[in-house]
């Protein structure tokens, strides 16, 4: 199926029609099950709504000589510029091949002024004046005795025009490789902070940024529920008030041919947490089965705000009901986290009461599981 066919069905889905969301309160507990939700987990405030920004273009910006001998036009390449953004990236090029520097001096919606980042201590009189009707005064009459090897106008903007193209077809393009890119096309050196900035600009124009993707999450996992019939999804959010937009808290999910799988499956489930690197951050939980032929079988997802007794208690409380159901005799296998134990040691717990807990001391399965996760959810897409 297409990209962007899966992409108008996201936008298009309707994130209640499917699954299950819970709302709590706003005091997720910690580990000790005694202070309030740690704040420092950040979420998106707009989880559930799909905003398109207005973009709007400027008129056409013409680069006007004014006093000069020298056609700054002919310096530059050209003399119309369809948007403000093009004008800029052209003069910053400009710049860095003939060694000079610019800073901004005056910036509206309608104007932009530039000049000689020397002008006060050699007088320089380069300007440019950036409206409808552009001025130029030049040319540059500054030395560049001082210049470095790194450029003040090859910023992180710069350096994502630039590089874009690599990045798309290689979103894990290492920083020193665009950083050679840069030199070998500028001639300037740019820091390992600037390349790392131009790099996740460069990402968040081509894919998105970390809002976005949040805000998409919803109607994405509701497409997979579409179209694979059985899969289950239980959603935890957060709300002050019915008017104002719903938080993000935690979100469980088990794929419909895991859950049927599992009946042919051995009575051990495996359970980790990976931690979630980002903006947002978070605990990544994974359930594991072990089939007839002693190959991994993925039965279970979560992703919540860390690891914890409430936590826990929720991930496995999911699985008992959706993926183990009546089935007995359950052996766990996890690390030694304080939260697990409380879970499985807790009388009446509502969870998998199992038959025997096996504790080990290195986390078990990730790289199946990851590898595992990949092929599933690539096989609910095209499929």
């Amino acid at each position: 199926m297409d990209a962007n066919v899966i992409l108008d069905i996201v936008r298009n889905e309707d994130f209640y029609s499917i699954s299950h969301v819970a709302v709590a309160n706003n005091a997720i507990t910690n580990e000790d099950d005694e202070e309030p939700f740690d704040n420092n987990f950040q979420v998106p405030s707009t989880f559930t709504t799909m905003e398109e920004t207005n973009m709007t273009t400027d008129s056409i910006w013409i680069v006007s000589q004014l006093v000069s001998k020298n056609d700054f036009t002919k310096e530059l390449g050209k003399d119309s510029f369809k948007d403000k953004e093009e004008l800029i990236r052209a003069i910053k090029i400009y710049s860095i091949k003939t060694h000079k520097q610019f800073v901004v001096i005056e910036t509206r919606p309608t104007l932009w002024t530039i000049r000689c980042k020397l002008h006060s201590q050699s007088g320089c009189k380069w300007q440019v004046r950036a409206i409808k009707r552009n001025e130029y005064i030049g040319p540059h009459t500054c030395l560049n005795n001082n210049i470095s090897q790194d450029h003040p106008n090859l910023d992180g903007n710069l350096i994502a025009q630039e590089t874009k193209h690599l990045i798309k077809e290689q979103p894990s393009i290492s920083i020193p490789t665009l950083k050679a890119e840069i030199v070998e096309k500028l001639g300037y050196i740019p820091s390992y902070k600037k390349v790392w900035t131009g790099k996740q600009k460069a990402i968040e124009q081509l894919f998105g940024n970390w809002e976005e993707s949040y805000s998409v999450l919803p109607k994405f996992i509701c497409v997979l529920q579409k179209f694979n019939p059985g899969t289950i999804v239980e959603w935890l959010v957060s709300r002050s008030t019915n008017v104002e937009p719903m938080e993000f808290r935690r979100v469980f999910w088990a794929f419909a041919p895991s859950i049927k799988g599992f009946v042919h499956c051995r009575t051990v489930i495996s359970i980790d947490g990976i931690h979630l690197y980002g903006k947002y951050k978070g605990t990544m939980m994974i359930a594991m089965g072990v089939d007839g032929n002693n190959q991994n079988l993925p039965l279970a997802f979560a992703i919540v705000e860390n690891e914890s007794y409430d936590s826990w208690n929720w991930f496995l409380s999911f699985i008992k009901i959706h993926v183990v159901k009546e089935r007995e005799g359950i052996c766990l296998i996890s690390d030694c986290h304080g939260g697990i134990l409380k879970v499985v040691n807790q009388h009446g717990s509502p969870c998998l009461e199992p038959h025997a807990h096996i504790i080990v001391v290195y986390s078990i399965g990730i790289v199946y599981v990851i590898l595992s996760t990949t092929f599933m959810i690539n096989f609910v897409i095209h499929n």
